[in-house]
């Protein structure tokens, strides 16, 4: 019976171990205004594929807004010729994935163009 139990156990901590758990959500509000926020991620102990899923929740901000989630150098995340930009409009989600390596150089921010403070979301598996 221990013998039974013992090759159980070593079964699930296998299959717990050969699945990658690199899942986490980043919920943040970008201010007024036209400065983009960084989103600090937590890097991978190795290098993986990131999938995003950029959420920009509904509120009432007066006007439709979108967000600009940005990949890019920390000079201007937004506006080099190799950033990456995905635009989400208001109570939308885009998804896209990243290589973990993209991030030894570069930073992920969000921004947005309203007078109001407006909530964003990120999903990273």
């Amino acid at each position: 019976m221990k013998t039974h139990a013992k090759a159980l156990l070593v079964g699930v901590l296998a299959s717990a171990l050969s699945a990658p758990a690199f899942a986490y959500t980043i919920n943040g509000v970008i201010p007024p205004g036209a400065t983009p926020v960084v989103i600090h991620l937590p890097r991978p102990s190795r290098p993986i594929l990131l999938r995003f899923t950029f959420i920009a929740p509904r509120k009432n901000a007066g006007v439709r807004y979108a967000l600009n989630f940005c990949v890019g150098l920390a000079a201007n995340p937004c506006g080099q010729p190799t950033s990456r930009v995905i635009n989400v409009p208001e109570g939308q989600s885009r998804n896209t994935t990243f290589d973990s390596n993209i991030f030894n150089t570069r930073i992920l921010v969000v921004g947005q163009g309203t007078r109001v403070a407006v909530p964003y979301s990120v999903r990273v598996n």
